[in-house]
């Protein structure tokens, strides 16, 4: 298994995309460093309590995130959260400049 870390309250495995083609980490806490490879889309969702969520992807992975980080497309981020089988839901992302964190 690969090394971890730990975040928050958290411990994460520290994968490359390679790691999780083969779903062995299906449900499991990640951590992913990349560039993100398109322009992030960032949705407003109108329900009881309004919130923003951010999608973009690293290495064709989807990643899902609840807030709205200040990234852009070409920028260098690790990515910390749960990997679901297609993607990550991120709880943190750490670029250069700034960390993100979302409520669990």
């Amino acid at each position: 298994m690969p090394k971890r870390v730990k975040f928050g309250h958290h411990y994460y495995y520290i994968v490359l995309p390679d790691d999780l083609k083969d779903n062995r980490f299906r449900g499991k806490n990640v951590v992913l460093e990349g560039v993100i490879e398109d322009k992030p889309i960032i949705e407003f969702l109108p329900m009881e309590l309004p919130s923003y969520r951010t999608i973009f992807r690293i290495n064709g992975l989807k990643i899902e995130f609840s807030g709205t980080p200040y990234i852009g497309i070409g920028d260098q981020v690790k990515v910390y959260g749960r990997f679901v089988g297609d993607g990550i839901i991120a709880r943190a992302i750490e670029t250069e400049k700034a960390l993100y964190i979302s409520e669990e």
